[in-house]
Parts: C-alpha cells; structure tokens; sequence
C-alpha cells in the first residue's frame, strides 16, 4: 500500500486533465451529451474508487449514506432491477478491503469471529434450503434474496471497518443528521404539500388509499412508506434521547434531545399507530437495562406519563394525528386491525400445513409479480407474519430466536461487562431503539426495507461486539489500532 502512495506523489495529473478537456470541448461542439457525461463523470469515479481502496471507511460511509436515501432518490429517478446497485457496491466494498488487506492495509480480520457473523450464516443456509421448498418459485428466490444475504455481508463489513468507538459516535452523529433531513422533507410534505415525484409514486403504488386518509394525512418523508418512517421516528427519538444522558459533551446532549424531540414529532406526524410501541416498549427496556435509580424512576414516570395522555384521556383529540395515534390503544375499536387479524386467522388455516413457508419472496401482494396464489393476495401487513408465510413457522421461530438472543446477549453485556460509561450509553440507545422497532415489526412491514434493515444490522453488529469497544477504552486487551482504515 505504501509503494502504491508512493507511485501516486510521482504521477502528474495534468496530462489526463488537458486530454479530459479537449475530449469534452469535442463532445459539446459535437452535441454527444453522452460522452460529455462519461469524461465529466469518469474523473471524480475514478478517484472515488482510489479513495475507497485506500481508505475502505469511507465506501461504508457511502454506502451507510446511499441506504438512508435509496428510496427517496428512487422516487425521482427510474432505475430497472435497482437493488443490483446496493447489490454491487456491496461488493465492491468487500473487493476493496480484500485489496487492501493484500496491499499491506490493517484490517482487523479476528473481528470478523463472532456470534453474529455465525448465527446469520445459519439464516443463510436455511435461505438457501428454501430453493427446495416444493411451492418455491425461483425466480422468486433470486429476487428476493439479497435482502437476506446483504444483510450477513453487512454485518461482516461492520464488523470489519468500524472497529472502534470513536466509529461507533460517528456512525450515530451522522444518523442524527440524515434524521434531521428526514424530519425536514415530512415538513415540507406538510406545510409545502407533495412534489410531483411523491404525488406519482402515491397513485402509481396506489398509496393513496393508506396515506391519504379522512382522518388525515399520513407523511412518509423519504421513506418507503408512511410505517416505515414512524418507526424510524420512534427508534430515533429513544436513541437520541438515551444518549443524550450519556454524552460527556454538553453541546452534543442538547443537540441529541433536539433531535430525540423532533423525532417524536416525525412519528406522529407518519401517522402510524403501531409505531407508539416504539418509545414505549424502548422506554421499557431502558428501565431495565439501567442501574441508575434516577433514571429507571424518571423513565418509569415518562412511560407512565405516555401512556395515561394516549390510553386515558382525550387532551388535544382535536389534532388529527394525535387522535389517530390515539386509537392504537384501543385496537377493538379500530377496523384495520380487526382486518389485520381476520387476514392472519385465513393465513393461520393455509399455514398450518406449511412448516417450511409458501417460499421466498411469496407473502403479501410484492409477490404478484412472480406468482397469483393465497398468500400472495392476503395482505402480510407485520414483518413477522411475512417471515412465518414465507419461511413457515420453523423459519419464524429462528429468526425470533436470533432477535431474542441479540438483545438478551447484548443486554447481558451491558448490565455486567461493559464498564465504561459513554459506551455504555450508546449500547443501551441502541438496544432500546432495536427492541422498539422489533416490537413495532409485528404491525408494520417495514424491518427489512431500506433503510430500517440495515441500520438494525449494523445496531446488532456494534450490540454483538460491544466487549470489544469496552475492551479499546479500558486497554484490557491489546487491540490490533485501525489506523489505516480512515
């Protein structure tokens, strides 16, 4: 790597740069926009990519920032099949640091020996089994797949790249940034209306039927759905809040309460009911993770607080957000939840006989495209009733049991082997924020979309391995330093 940094301060650029401008003068007089693009683009591409082969942290970054955004961005551009692009920066990424790694670059390869890592290598392989499934569809399988197999890969390359605490801090700076734009865009939605790109994808997807409701509007912001930004609201306002009474910076705990505050707001405005589960069974989890008296007694007031203004009182019902958020404590008196569990009482009847599941990427109305069954026209409507469709109550119980073992593993960790306190913080703010939205999943169907899957997986990885930190702060154990990563 060195001799590579080397070659790069004796090579002169100048050269490319008075061809690239003579090739571009060429393109506009010609009118080939095409090739004008290419010698504009090519440039800054191909820098990117030294960069990213030298300093493999920055790739996640981008690839941390592209998830965030992916949806969104996919609303104002139409892109064929483009899941393949997540699909190939991922691994490219993994190309780089393999590179890297060869070159002479520090990669902390041990890291990569945890529980995690293997537990998601058996949901792999029961993914794989899939294919054998009887009533699969292959095609199916092929399309869908990657939003398991992505996920194993993210929690190596996490594993891998953010090998330090300080990565940790950056990580969730950096969400509370993209949480805050988030919140701006559902703003806007609001007080500007939506914007061309958002009314078509509302009628195209026919979206419009759950989000443009008599009872209100449902923002979504940037998000696949008006569910899926709710309990990304949620999980952020119990994250940020959490960390907010951890942070040894004054500054930085006014600006984790601000964001934690309007997060909230962001939840009520997505409309979405099964997101109050959120902050509340997070709050939950935090009075019990917690050593503090002051905490758990304040905790345990803010959750008491929550639940009498919602559940026992109609003060602001006038709000039509707030009303509808309301309803999510009396569920028998709310339609769609009574047509929630009619649809799984139908479902429970045809799974019985289904121990495997119908197949991949066959529950709910996604699958239509690859087949017109049972399960492909009774609605899912909750992550967990997915799982159990596609992959049979066997395949639910895993994946439960993995969910279960991470925060029960984690938790664990924190209450008995964690000792330094700023770390201990960011792992309760990200357990609580991990518990909420599992808890939210069995309403909404959003714990494998962009960009909630993989900011739970890179949550499980830094849970997982939270030993490790404490162990680079307290100097336990010697740690190999990841200097040459960024």
């Amino acid at each position: 790597m060195e001799g590579i940094k080397e070659d790069t301060k004796s090579f002169s650029p100048y050269p490319l740069l008075v061809i690239g401008l003579i090739l571009l003068a060429y393109a506009l007089i010609q009118q080939i926009w095409l090739m004008a693009a290419a010698v504009v683009i090519v440039p800054f591409l191909t820098f990117y990519i030294v960069t990213v082969l030298n300093k493999p942290y920055w790739g996640f970054i981008t690839l941390f920032t592209l998830n965030y955004f992916f949806i969104g961005i996919l609303r104002y551009v139409n892109i064929q099949n483009s899941s393949v692009m997540m699909d190939a920066f991922i691994i490219f990424l993994l190309v780089c640091i393999f590179l890297y790694s060869l070159c002479g670059g520090k990669i902390p390869w041990q890291r990569a020996n945890n529980k995690l890592l293997y537990i998601s290598l058996a949901w792999m392989i029961y993914v794989f089994f899939e294919l054998f499934n009887p009533s699969a569809v292959i095609e199916a399988w092929v399309y869908t797949r990657n939003s398991f197999y992505n996920f194993t890969l993210l929690v190596l390359l996490t594993s891998l790249l953010l090998s330090r605490v300080l990565d940790i801090k950056r990580i969730l700076f950096l969400l509370s940034i993209f949480t805050l734009i988030a919140i701006a865009k559902a703003l806007i939605q609001r007080y500007i209306g939506f914007d061309a790109g958002e009314n078509a994808w509302l009628i195209r997807s026919e979206s419009y039927k759950t989000h443009l409701l008599p009872s209100g509007i449902r923002y979504f912001s940037i998000f696949s759905d008006a569910g899926n930004f709710g309990s990304n609201m949620g999980m952020a306002a119990v994250v940020f809040m959490i960390l907010s009474f951890y942070m040894s910076n004054k500054k930085l705990r006014y600006y984790y309460r601000f964001v934690s505050l309007l997060a909230a707001y962001g939840l009520i405005m997505s409309g979405t009911r099964g997101a109050m589960i959120v902050p509340l069974g997070g709050l939950a989890m935090f009075i019990l993770l917690n050593k503090n008296v002051r905490y758990i007694v304040g905790g345990a007031i803010c959750l008491l607080f929550i639940y009498i203004f919602f559940a026992q009182t109609h003060i602001w019902d006038s709000n039509r957000q707030i009303h509808r958020m309301r309803t999510a404590f009396h569920p028998e008196k709310d339609a769609s939840y009574l047509v929630r569990k009619a649809n799984q009482k139908r479902l429970a009847e045809y799974m019985v006989h289904k121990p495997f599941g119908e197949g991949v990427g066959l529950a709910g109305i996604e699958g239509r495209r690859f087949s017109h069954r049972f399960t492909t026209e009774v609605p899912t409507d909750s992550h967990y009733v997915n799982i159990w469709v596609q992959f049979g109550i066997v395949g639910l119980c895993l994946h439960i049991v993995i969910l279960l073992f991470i925060i029960t593993y984690s938790a664990y960790l924190i209450m008995f082997r964690i000792r330094n306190r700023e770390l201990k913080g960011m792992l309760i703010a990200m357990n609580c924020g991990l518990w909420g939205i599992m808890l939210s999943a069995y309403g909404n169907n959003f714990f494998w979309q962009y960009p909630t899957g993989y900011i739970a997986y890179i949550f499980q990885t830094f849970l997982v391995l939270g030993k490790s930190y404490d162990n680079e702060l307290t100097g336990q154990t010697k740690l190999e330093p990841n200097t040459n990563i960024l």
